[in-house]
């Protein structure tokens, strides 16, 4: 079950976008028609787009192919494309030629050109891709392109999720009030750099695509990429952010202060959800690392903690191990000095200095560790830069929905 402290809200429509869905049957032809599982956005202008994508080796075709639009086209995207049941990864040779068909489909759908269309897809790893079924069914996606569709569009990109992901912020600029709407997907296989995560941004916010890359690359390392379930990164991981607000005519934004501001808390709101909805996911950890030389010091001791099976299951146990947690600081690969480090779990301050803490009592770690939500801090000492990092625990029902994940 989901780890959830809150109703999402409706997501708000975009200027500039459409959106719609279609149920093909890709990972199996007896879903279709009973699950949505193909999604299409489109720009009824030419937009502005960024991308981050996986650094698994192993790659998708479909991510390599949206590399290279993004790169050369990146100011007149009209499309993304994606599916959910099926990776089109690790197929051989037919991988490029099923992606390149799948963004035709998608130009077809959208009435644009296939070199304005972005893909992405999600699912099991090594089977034929569907494309079949997909081109029989894809004028379901095209006759249901509505401003409003945004959920159907997260309900279409799930696969062992057990809820859609959704997300809108507004800000305001000299008076102009500019809309940000996001979907994501993740649930396993998520580790930092990236996951087996999609998330597709949109914005009005009238921004030059070398601009909009930099903010969402800034963007992704405080969010999808500071989030860990399992430790694996994924094949086919790929954030899109698209700006429709230079094609409908707006003046280009100078100051984009405010919107990375209103980017980065929807893009760390999706990435959480995806953490609250993490197989098998019971416990909803924060865990806040300070006291460090550098940020990158500081995330990287985060994510440690944070993904070590010991740990995590100490987190579902409700067990306050605080020896298996400086075990993981100790295998970070950093720098560090044991008499400087200090921990609390919420308020109760555990270690100070090195030391166990005086005060400090099993009983009063067992019921912070007992909680759906806590915050782990860990503080080493040696500087003045921090970062956070959003874990779940790890639980025998991890196991049984990756053991049948294919079945």
């Amino acid at each position: 079950m989901p780890v959830l402290s809150y109703e999402l809200n409706k997501p708000l429509p975009v200027p500039g976008f459409k959106v719609g869905s279609a149920s093909c049957g890709v990972k199996s032809a007896d879903l279709r028609g009973k699950r949505q599982d193909v999604t299409l956005i489109v720009a009824d202008v030419p937009a502005q787009a960024a991308a981050v994508f996986t650094q698994n080796s192993f790659r998708a075709a479909c991510v390599d192919l949206g590399e290279e639009t993004v790169s050369q086209h990146a100011t007149d995207i009209r499309a993304i494309i994606a599916n959910a049941g099926n990776a089109n990864a690790g197929v051989g040779e037919m991988e490029r030629v099923w992606s390149q068909d799948f963004i035709d489909l998608g130009a077809q759908a959208a009435g644009v050109e296939p070199h304005q269309v972005l893909s992405a897809s999600t699912g099991v790893i090594g089977e034929p891709f569907p494309i079949d079924r997909i081109r029989a069914t894809i004028g379901e996606a095209r006759d249901s392109l509505t401003e409003d569709n945004w959920i159907q569009a997260a309900e279409a990109i799930r696969t062992t999720d057990t809820f859609a992901k959704y997300a809108s912020r507004q800000f305001e600029v000299e008076g102009q009030v500019y809309t940000i709407t996001g979907v994501s997907k993740g649930s396993g296989m998520i580790h930092p750099n990236m996951a087996t995560m999609l998330g597709f941004m949109a914005t009005d916010a009238p921004i030059r695509a070398e601009v909009l890359q930099g903010i969402l690359s800034r963007t992704a390392e405080v969010s999808f990429n500071s989030i860990t379930v399992d430790g694996d990164t994924s094949t086919n991981d790929t954030v899109y952010l698209l700006s429709s607000g230079l094609g409908l005519g707006y003046p280009e934004l100078q100051d984009t202060s405010s919107f990375e501001k209103s980017l980065r808390e929807l893009a760390i709101e999706l990435a959480q959800l995806i953490v609250r909805d993490g197989e098998g996911v019971a416990k909803f950890v924060t865990i806040e690392v300070s006291g460090a030389e550098n940020e990158t010091q500081a995330r990287d001791l985060g994510r440690t903690i944070a993904v070590s099976p010991l740990v995590k299951t100490a987190f579902a146990g409700s067990d306050a191990n605080w020896g298996r947690i400086i075990m993981a600081i100790g295998n970070s690969g950093s720098f560090i000095q044991s008499d400087k480090v200090s921990i609390k779990a919420d308020d109760v301050l555990i270690l100070k200095d090195g030391n166990l803490h005086p005060d400090y009592k099993d009983e009063l770690g067992m019921t912070v560790f007992a909680k759906q939500a806590f915050t782990l801090a860990v503080n080493i000492g040696l500087g003045d830069a921090q970062a956070t990092v959003w874990t779940g625990d790890l639980t025998h029902e991890y196991i049984t929905i990756n053991a049948e994940y294919r079945s």
